[in-house]
């Protein structure tokens, strides 16, 4: 996997427009979120070889793996509308800006797919260009009208690129 795809494919997982929609204006919390997602990510994509030596899983299987689950994640965020905003005042950082908004199993999944495939650059910079784009989304302080048909289309990139996932893992078996 090259750098560019690497990157659209954790943007993609991340899907900003949608995240946004299920955040409130609480841009430190969010903020917070965010950099506390990267930590987790950044770990994630640095144990990737290691966590999938220890769990004897090839990277064709995970890929394959990794390909059905942002295959179904996809489906799923394109036709179910997104939960409802988050109030001003209704958490901080770890809950429910973290988990379960920012973080979520496909995101981990691609974050450790991202780095055992293309390296640690491009899933760094990928994650953080789709975290950068929710917590700018969120100081912005406006939801824009076509928030939820940019979501659709993060949602299709998302289903695209996981068959993507999965056929090239199919192959490399």
């Amino acid at each position: 996997m090259s750098v560019l795809p690497a990157i659209v494919l954790l943007i993609a997982a991340v899907n900003p427009p949608r995240r946004v929609t299920e955040l409130g204006s609480d841009r430190r919390a969010v903020a917070s979120g965010a950099a506390l997602t990267f930590a987790v990510l950044a770990v994630l994509g640095g144990l990737g070889d290691w966590l999938l030596d220890i769990f004897d899983i090839t990277a064709p299987t995970f890929r394959v793996a990794v390909g059905l689950v942002l295959v179904v994640r996809g489906v799923v965020d394109l036709f179910r509308p997104p939960g409802p905003a988050l109030g001003a005042g209704s958490g901080g950082a770890v809950a429910p800006v973290f988990f379960p908004v920012l973080f979520r199993p496909e995101v981990g999944l691609v974050a450790i797919s991202v780095a055992v495939d293309a390296g640690f650059g491009p899933m760094a910079m990928g994650a953080a260009a789709g975290l950068a784009l929710v917590v700018g989304a969120v100081a912005r302080a406006r939801r824009a009208r076509y928030q939820r048909a940019l979501g659709i289309v993060f949602s299709t990139a998302l289903i695209v690129l996981g068959v993507d996932r999965l056929i090239d893992g199919v192959f490399a078996l």
